[in-house]
């Protein structure tokens, strides 16, 4: 039969064994769930960032389509006028300024169309670049949000100081041998 102090030592640390196993599985387990919560966000970042890619480029598509309609309806206004000119049945030199009236009229406007779809280029690509940056921006939030996984080399620590915890329970709780003195300096007086 066990002393009792013997069976002290071994319920203390076997205690505090099960609590350092019980701390590692509970760290473990919130690792994992931070981990999956970790994944779950960059996915909902990165459909986030591709849906206002695909609204950027909607707005460039639009604008393109704009500037392209009305080319052709600056087209169509240069014929027209340029018809008109030659169906009024005039000559000389008059109608020949007349026609390139009409195409520096049209050159002017094509100008524009073409510096506004330039604008319209360079504010896609800060478009995009501002949605880059916030997709990492909030990535990285995420990430700073995770809890780390235990490590295994403090689970043996645990299970070691568990260890030195029943002996230390054991050792103070042991009774000195017949004969011997148990000195503690923290109980002893001082005489003057």
């Amino acid at each position: 039969m066990c002393e009792p102090t013997v069976a002290i030592g071994i319920a203390s640390a076997l205690l505090s064994a099960v609590q350092s196993i019980a701390s590692f599985q509970g760290q473990s387990q919130a690792a994992r769930a931070s981990e999956r919560a970790y994944q779950e966000q960059r996915k909902l970042n990165a459909e986030a960032a591709n849906t206002a890619y695909q609204q950027a480029q909607l707005k460039l598509k639009g604008e393109f389509d704009q500037a392209a309609q009305k080319s052709e309806e600056l087209l169509v206004n240069r014929l027209q006028s340029q018809g008109t000119t030659l169906a009024a049945g005039r000559g000389g030199q008059s109608i020949s300024s007349l026609l390139a009236d009409a195409q520096r009229v049209e050159g002017k406007d094509l100008g524009s169309l073409g510096m506004n779809l330039a604008n319209s280029q360079t504010d896609y690509f800060f478009s995009s670049q501002s949605i880059f940056q916030q997709q990492k921006s909030a990535d990285f939030s995420a990430a700073s949000q995770r809890t780390p996984a235990p490590s295994v080399g403090g689970l043996v620590l645990g299970l070691a100081g568990s260890a030195l915890s029943g002996a230390s329970a054991f050792s103070s709780l042991k009774a000195a041998p017949a004969g011997e003195i148990n000195f503690n300096p923290a109980n002893s007086f001082k005489l003057t």
